[in-house]
């Protein structure tokens, strides 16, 4: 077994408070991965736009150096999505801490839609469409952003154990995010954490409300928990995929040549 836990949370300040108070309540309970949704340590694109590039790589510099503390002194894995800077070029993607280190995940594909255009605000870029995998304690961990859970080229060979999806969900989306969530899950036999986001932002005069209702589906497609549209931390055990891979065996007969 795996603890593990997602963090439901408005974009934070500065100030690190809010973070400490549930990383410590995860520290107690013996959680040995933490992820976050997007837009927690930055805020959401379209007020991106509003601040100096200066302004933004404070507040990514200021909650990773934080994070990756907490991480280093209590041996948790973090999992943070950020604003980050290459050469004065602006990306989506997210960082996984551990052991003193923290590596990058870029998001492959973005939104591109008229009222949501995150690829022509980032300078992200499209590669190999295939999820971010490392290992933690013996589990094969996956991460991708929400949006790219859209893509079956994604799940290609697909065999982690666990899928760790960021989102910034709204509108009244979440009845067809569960079905989609529980159908990967069901699909790949993997489980999938997936963190959404709180709180609200005027986007071109119009309130948008992040709803929550961050869960864990299982990998037989069962959803073991799901929190409200408040601010919440989800708790819960990870079991290896083995069982439901071998009883269903979707993924092998479709890596079969």
């Amino acid at each position: 077994m795996l603890k593990i836990a997602a963090l439901q949370l408005q974009t934070q300040n500065l100030s690190n408070s809010r973070l400490d108070y549930y990383l410590r309540i995860c520290e107690q309970k013996g959680v040995k991965l933490v992820a976050l949704s997007e837009y927690v340590i930055n805020p959401f694109f379209s007020e991106l736009k509003k601040m100096s590039k200066e302004e933004i790589k404070i507040q990514s510099d200021t909650k990773l150096q934080f994070l990756k503390q907490f991480s280093d002194k209590r041996d948790i894995c973090i999992i943070a999505p950020y604003i980050k800077f290459i050469k004065d070029k602006i990306y989506k993607s997210c960082a996984v801490i551990y052991k003193n280190k923290i590596k990058s995940y870029n998001q492959q594909i973005l939104i591109p839609y008229k009222h949501w255009n995150e690829a022509n605000f980032f300078a992200n870029i499209k590669k190999d469409l295939k999820p971010m995998c490392f290992n933690l304690n013996g589990f094969k961990i996956a991460l991708m952003f929400g949006y790219e859970i859209h893509f079956d080229e994604f799940f290609k060979n697909y065999n982690a154990d666990l899928l760790v999806l960021p989102c910034s969900n709204t509108y009244e989306s979440n009845n067809r995010w569960l079905e989609l969530v529980k159908m990967r899950a069901f699909l790949n036999h993997s489980s999938i954490l997936r963190i959404n986001q709180i709180g609200k932002v005027n986007v071109d005069f119009i309130e948008w409300e992040f709803y929550g209702k961050s869960c864990f589906v299982s990998s037989y497609g069962q959803v073991e928990q799901e929190l409200s549209n408040e601010e919440e931390i989800l708790l819960c055990e990870l079991e290896k995929r083995n069982k439901a891979a071998d009883l269903w065996q979707f993924a092998k007969l479709r890596n079969k040549k």
